[in-house]
């Protein structure tokens, strides 16, 4: 009986120094906000783990689950609008531990958004060491666009008779001189709409006046160029580029009812845009690494799922994965060695080795091979390749050369 009594009191006493993780009902689903993450997982214990460290550290966090992406997102606050979340990311960044916190923003109608980096206008600062070695892509104008589109209703794209034959600034013009638009863009093929960014172009200077979201009210200032136009171009990772050139207060051409539609006082941009083709390669500008490592950052899951979606509905599509760096220096290499890897975490069992850029590259190209293995995509569809700094794209001292450091996808076929 002693024995038995012994055995109780040793079971006992182990539980009470078993780690509690919570309970699921503290993992709430995710609803639609806008949060500030600091940390995303994909295993549940992970996340509890590093949600309580927070909470033991006096830090309000919480932790909301996507059953979309199948992600738990630790975050410690919530907005009312992403300007107000994006002012905060830079002081949490520089103020607190959370150096790689970033803006989710997630509704039910209109799918997940990153935005991994701050938009400011200010010049992007060449932080590039003289030996070459690589940098992080510090371009503020990055944002990675949604994919989670599968089950958004198809938008309403029929082109409706209206009266007006002239988009001309007495008839759509604000009180501030601006135009109403909304850019419209949508899988050509399955008519869901596909959320991303628009790049609007002054055509006369060559110049970029700034990236605005797709299906939102923008409004447009005159461009006082020559011409009088302005270029719009939707290069949403996943699909073509699509480009339309619009001449303000003109007539409406053939041409141009093709993708303009007039709404009230407003004018409907559409942007069909059309999956890549054999051949077609196209580069992961939003797929962020931490540095000297072949992890990726937390931001990096929606184009990456936007990537998965593409071979999710071409199945027939094989891909080429490969990585690049900017320049040939060697250096530290950080792994993961995990038979349970945090694709996107550095909190977790990691390994650290010295090897050449190349090696960088291919380990980089292979994580990607690894996450899409994980979600069901065939091994035999994909075939990875480091090419360390061998065909950069910008040379390694121009203010773009962080651009070097990339991913591309080649369809082939």
């Amino acid at each position: 009986m002693k024995k038995w009594i012994l055995l109780v009191a040793l079971i006992i006493n182990a539980a009470s120094f078993t780690p509690s993780y919570a309970q699921s009902s503290d993992i709430k689903t995710l609803e639609k906000g806008i949060y500030l993450v600091v940390g995303s997982f994909q295993n549940k214990i992970n996340a509890l783990k590093f949600r309580n460290k927070l909470i033991n550290e006096s830090k309000k966090a919480k932790i909301s689950f996507s059953e979309k992406t199948s992600f738990y997102y630790v975050h410690i606050k919530t907005f009312v609008s992403v300007d107000e979340a994006i002012l905060m990311v830079k002081p949490t960044r520089e103020n607190t531990p959370f150096n790689d916190a970033w803006v989710l923003a997630y509704s039910p109608n209109s799918g997940m958004t990153a935005i991994s980096t701050i938009p400011e206008n200010e010049i992007v600062k060449n932080d590039e060491p003289a030996d070459g070695t690589e940098v992080e892509n510090k371009d503020p104008a990055i944002v990675s666009p949604a994919i989670l589109s599968s089950d958004i209703p198809k938008p309403d794209i029929k082109p409706k008779e209206v009266g007006i034959t002239k988009y001309t600034p007495e008839l759509f013009i604000t009180d501030k001189k601006q135009y109403k638009v909304i850019f419209n863009t949508f899988n050509f093929v399955t008519l869901s709409k596909v959320t991303g960014s628009v790049n609007i172009i002054d055509p006369d200077r060559l110049k970029l006046i700034r990236s605005v979201r797709a299906h939102e009210v923008t409004y447009i200032n005159d461009p006082h160029n020559q011409s009088n136009s302005l270029e719009f171009i939707a290069e949403i990772f996943g699909y073509k580029k699509a480009q339309h050139g619009l001449k303000l207060g003109e007539e409406m051409s053939e041409d141009t009812k093709a993708f303009l539609e007039i709404k009230s006082d407003t004018l409907v941009i559409d942007f069909p845009l059309k999956r890549y083709e054999k051949g077609d390669v196209a580069i992961m500008y939003n797929v962020f690494f931490y540095k000297d490592a072949a992890i990726m950052k937390p931001e990096s899951q929606f184009e990456l799922n936007s990537l998965l979606e593409l071979l999710q509905e071409r199945s027939s599509y094989n891909i080429r994965i490969s990585g690049h760096t900017n320049g040939n220096a060697g250096g530290k290499i950080i792994e993961i060695d995990s038979e349970v890897p945090e694709y996107f975490s550095l909190s977790q069992a990691t390994k650290e080795k010295n090897g050449s850029a190349k090696k960088l590259s291919l380990k980089r190209a292979e994580i990607i091979r690894k996450y899409l293995l994980n979600n069901g995509i065939a091994a035999a569809r994909m075939e990875v390749k480091g090419f360390g700094g061998k065909t950069p794209i910008y040379d390694k001292f121009d203010r773009l050369a962080a651009r070097n450091v990339r991913v591309e996808i080649e369809i082939l076929q």
